[in-house]
């Protein structure tokens, strides 16, 4: 057998702020095991936790007829499909490209799911609707289903899990901002956790090496993820939100991404478990993060 690698050419993650993934572009590798009768296994490899919506596109194809194909792949390796001759006595002729999109598409989001609020049980916490910097400073258009919340204070504090899940991406490379008077920065550090039902929830406000948890871990709800950063002279800030990959969107011609890349996510607002009770959060209210003992 003869084995051939394919690196990721195309590699698109839209669950950091920048498109320019330092370490990301060879989380995917494909293998190529070329067989006696001519025919070819392709398996992968994959480096990253979570889930990754895998696309091959074949060019200059000969001896095979090979369709389009997209495959949610979560495993750390696995196989692929197999290519078969069309004439047995000739070998198969192909050029490969591969996209790999962080998430599942065609999700079911879990509506019945209450989340707890990303704070320790019993504290008071006011919360608002965030801006969308990309409309305010870029004069960019904002998708429509764009929904992203914020939570100020005037001292640290640690941020906790909302839900059961997966930490698939973590960004610690920025210091904070607390010498200067800024009303935006775009260096923040996250954390990305995604959870069963392939939905996402991604937290922006972490001090630098102040991130508790690491890539591939297990959290549960209450989990302590990090200490909240210094946003300017004045607030410590955390921002929020959920979102999910969308199969009506996806097109893997558009390898270009952010995390607000409307072509490939979508937006959502979950119901959160309060001590005020179960709700829509409400910009400018105030709630007290509590625990529903039965949700995981």
């Amino acid at each position: 057998m003869n084995y051939n690698f394919f690196y990721l050419l195309f590699f698109s993650c839209v669950l950091l702020s920048t498109s320019n993934l330092s370490g990301q572009s060879q989380n995917i590798s494909i293998l190529s095991i070329e067989n006696t009768d001519k025919s070819i296994d392709l398996l992968y490899e994959k480096r990253n936790p979570g889930n990754y919506t895998l696309t091959l596109e074949f060019s200059n194809v000969d001896n095979c007829n090979i369709p389009a194909y997209e495959k949610v792949i979560s495993e750390s390796s696995g196989f692929l499909m197999k290519l078969q001759p069309l004439n047995k006595n000739q070998n198969i002729i192909y050029s490969l490209q591969y996209y790999a999109t962080l998430g599942a598409v065609n999700s079911k989001i879990d509506s019945l799911y209450r989340y707890i609020l990303p704070f320790k049980k019993g504290k008071k916490i006011k919360i608002f609707e965030a801006e969308y910097v990309g409309q305010k400073y870029f004069d960019l258009e904002k998708s429509p289903d764009w929904k992203s919340y914020a939570v100020v204070s005037n001292k640290p504090d640690t941020v906790c899990s909302m839900r059961k899940g997966i930490v698939v991406l973590i960004n610690d490379q920025y210091n904070d901002n607390s010498t200067l008077d800024a009303q935006f920065t775009s260096r923040r550090n996250q954390v990305v956790i995604e959870h069963e039902d392939g939905t996402f929830a991604m937290y922006k406000g972490f001090k630098k090496n102040g991130i508790f948890v690491e890539t591939g871990q297990i959290v549960n709800p209450q989990t302590e993820l990090g200490i909240i950063e210094k946003y300017n002279k004045k607030y410590y800030r955390l921002d929020f939100n959920f979102s999910y990959l969308s199969q009506n969107v996806f097109n893997t011609q558009n390898t270009n991404s952010s995390f607000n890349d409307k072509n490939k996510y979508r937006y959502f607002i979950p119901v959160f478990y309060t001590q005020e009770g179960e709700s829509h959060i409400k910009s400018g209210k105030e709630y007290t993060v509590s625990v529903n003992e039965n949700f995981d």
